[in-house]
């Protein structure tokens, strides 16, 4: 049964006799923001966009407020906004009148009937996913379909990549003027957390980037299996685009330099931290003998004094030419096919997607924090307008806190945000030498925030007591920034104090067998005396340091244990990040005074991976 959006929980505008448009001039540079005073106060926090009139008309996934704003560039004005709950943050056209959206929190994928007079959506389809899905692409139609019955359906094959279950899936849906229905799924294991996927020229392959670090997939379409993984000295990958010519793929990204420490003059002379786009030629990728990192063209962003924090989305504009939106600064950087960078024109609040006119030369900029869109001239890097997406309510702590941690002009010289190393909250898993021991030389692992209010002491020394010490240390001796207000101090911590540890990557289930095999390996966990240093049942952490008979560089013997919440979703262990994963820690002989049998090993590692 249809739920129409359009007339249970909407937001079209009606008419009113006071005025309908509140005027106010935003923060960055004078432009005139229209906000229209009957949508109700809100955080939208739009992260992306797709055309429903092609450079006319389009729809923004709002991942705060659950909502999908409708668009309209003539009149510079939402024309509608409909609830549809939980965190929308990618949507994509299936047909003319049919939209898929995702949900990364309720873990499900909608099908939605898009209605045009008046502008509103009906639900047709609602599908459960797996965790945590972060993005959706179209396949082509030249793809061919499960079986010739299900092609002659109209089915659409769609695949959703999802970051905490480590896997792609194939939905199939077919389409009808009356429904849409699922008819087929499959699903590909992937080695890492994908995030965003491109189908690359040929239609025969599809290229997933890591969520964290620098692992690229390469997925064979027809079979539905791995073709390849490509390593990439890189992390952070948040935009995929294909070259003019089809040949290459536009990957923007951050590089850590690991070898370094956190200077004042590493950072100021791009020794530490580069903000790069990564032009990979499609006959290297598929070459595993080449090495990526040797092999690929880098166009580098940014330049003295002038920062380029956190790149997010790369498209290609009308004219062909590279747009990158600077998520950090609060910028888009215009640059020739070349690379040569032309303009950087100040936008909303932290930019992340962008999307292209497809009759002329202008780019659409969705501000996640600023909740607005930013029309940019891409010839002339001139404003055109600034959209807003509603009113936004007064920020809490929490919210302010969230947009200092993202925020690269903390930074000297704007090079890196807090979230350049601590990725979505969590960790990009690099080392990194930032000198938190009082020793250089000694790089160590980036340790994940999520879950943090309840990890202390902080630091591998486990010397930090408070966390608002922490973070002052990192902004002013990692960061290089100047020193900040208590108030905003306090609204960093508060908002990390909002971060949930990572998910288990096998959370425990009701099969029996299942449920004797995680007891067993309960009782190995306190028999081995895990429980020592990772105390259950809240924090699987403590308090102390231990000598667990690894050494850093400059001879510290002594370590805080990391909690083991979310362990599983981890690439890397120890400080050094020496172990691999769960099973390479036990091989290296981390319980040196105990001797595990097979079972009881195999019983402690399903439980560890149900934490």
């Amino acid at each position: 049964m249809l739920r129409p959006y359009g007339l249970v929980g909407e937001m079209t505008p009606m008419r009113f006799v006071f005025p309908v448009l509140l005027m106010a001039v935003t923060a960055w540079g004078g432009i005139v923001v229209l906000a229209d005073e009957r949508l109700p106060p809100k955080l939208r926090r739009p992260v992306d966009a797709v055309w429903l009139v092609p450079g006319q008309v389009l729809a923004t996934t709002n991942s705060r407020s659950g909502t999908l704003s409708v668009v309209d560039l003539a009149t510079r004005k939402v024309v509608h906004e409909a609830t549809i709950g939980g965190q929308p943050v990618s949507l994509l056209s299936l047909a003319d009148d049919r939209q898929a959206v995702i949900d990364y929190r309720g873990n499900r994928l909608l099908v939605l009937r898009v209605n045009r007079a008046p502008w509103g959506f009906a639900v047709e389809t609602d599908l459960p996913l797996l965790r945590g899905p972060s993005s959706v692409v179209l396949l082509p139609s030249t793809v061919a379909a499960p079986s010739e019955a299900l092609s002659a359906l109209g089915v659409r094959s769609l695949t959703v990549a999802s970051r905490w279950d480590r896997s792609v899936e194939r939905v199939e849906i077919s389409l009808t003027e009356e429904s849409s229905s699922e008819v087929g799924r499959r699903r590909l294991q992937l080695p890492f957390s994908p995030h965003d996927q491109l189908v690359l020229p040929g239609d025969k392959k599809l290229l997933l980037a890591d969520a964290h670090a620098g692992q690229l997939a390469v997925v064979d379409i027809d079979s539905w299996s791995l073709d390849a993984i490509r390593p990439l000295n890189a992390h952070n990958m948040r935009g995929l685009a294909l070259t003019e010519k089809r040949d290459a793929v536009l990957i923007s990204h951050q590089i850590l330099n690991q070898q370094v420490t956190t200077s004042l003059d590493a950072l100021r002379d791009g020794t530490l931290i580069q903000n790069v786009v990564r032009v990979v030629p499609l006959e290297k990728l598929y070459n595993q003998q080449a090495l990526l990192p040797v092999s690929v063209q880098t166009i580098f962003l940014g330049q003295t004094a002038e920062g380029a924090a956190d790149p997010a989305d790369v498209v290609l504009d009308f004219d062909h030419h590279l747009c990158v939106a600077l998520a950090g600064v609060n910028q888009v950087v215009f640059a020739t096919s070349e690379g040569i960078e032309k303009q950087r024109p100040d936008v909303g609040r932290r930019p992340t997607h962008l999307l292209p006119c497809p009759d002329r030369a202008e780019v659409v900029v969705v501000n996640t924090f600023g909740d607005s869109l930013s029309v940019v001239d891409t010839r002339t890097a001139e404003i055109k307008c600034e959209i807003s997406l509603g009113p936004q309510p007064d920020l809490s702590p929490a919210d302010r806190g969230e947009m200092l941690f993202h925020d690269g002009r903390l930074s000297f010289d704007h090079w890196m945000s807090c979230h350049s190393c601590h990725t979505d909250g969590d960790s990009n898993g690099l080392l990194a030498d930032t000198l938190g021991d009082g020793t250089g030389g000694t790089p160590k692992r980036v340790l994940t925030l999520l879950g943090t209010r309840d990890a202390n002491p902080w630091a591998w020394s486990g010397e930090v007591r408070i966390l608002h010490e922490q973070v002052t240390k990192s902004i002013r001796n990692t960061m290089h920034g100047k020193q900040l207000p208590m108030t905003q101090i306090n609204d960093m911590v508060a908002y990390l104090h909002t971060l949930e540890p990572a998910p288990p990557l096998m959370p425990a289930s009701d099969d029996l067998a299942d449920r004797a095999l995680l007891q067993q390996g309960r009782r190995v966990f306190d028999s081995a005396g895990c429980t020592r240093c990772h105390i259950p049942p809240l924090t699987y952490t403590s308090d102390s340091t231990y000598d667990v008979g690894i050494h850093d560089e400059a001879g510290l013997k002594l370590f805080n244990p990391p909690s083991l919440r979310g362990v599983s979703q981890r690439d890397r262990l120890f400080h050094d990040s020496r172990a691999k994963s769960l099973e390479d820690v036990l091989d290296q002989g981390h319980f040196t005074q105990v001797e595990l049998s097979p079972d009881d090993r195999a019983a402690l590692l399903r439980f560890l991976k149900s934490l």
